[in-house]
């Protein structure tokens, strides 16, 4: 069975699977402007276990703060894009790589030796 998704993002599909699989809808009937608390009649307790879902979906912590910057579809879409970096990737990582990229630490460091100014030697 194919799905037909409003764009052929994959961001965008991850997103509409997971909240319909969450809400328990055709992700197929969601659309970016769909507000989570009047549209889809999320609580604010519906609302975090929501987010929860994206959490483990995503493999990224959502800070309490930016709760109130998710109030539609289209904003989980977006927000998720700024986080993940994957706004026009249209294949998303699996959650190992995720996890890889996510704990990873590249550090860098100057190894460049410092010229030393050069001494003129005053020979008569």
């Amino acid at each position: 069975m194919t799905m037909s998704f409003p764009s052929s993002n994959g961001l965008q599909q991850q997103v509409y699977a997971t909240l319909g699989d969450y809400l328990r809808r055709d992700p197929t009937v969601l659309h970016p402007e769909d507000s989570l608390r009047d549209d889809l009649g999320l609580d604010s307790l519906q609302t975090i276990e929501l987010v929860y879902q994206v959490e483990s979906a995503f493999d990224i912590q959502i800070p309490d703060e930016d709760f109130g910057r998710l109030q539609t579809i289209g904003d989980v879409v977006t927000y998720l894009g700024e986080r993940t970096g994957l706004t026009n990737n249209p294949v998303l990582p699996t959650k190992s790589s995720a996890k890889a990229k996510k704990t990873s630490i590249h550090s860098t460091t100057n190894n460049k030796a410092i010229a030393q100014p050069r001494s003129k030697s005053s020979t008569p």
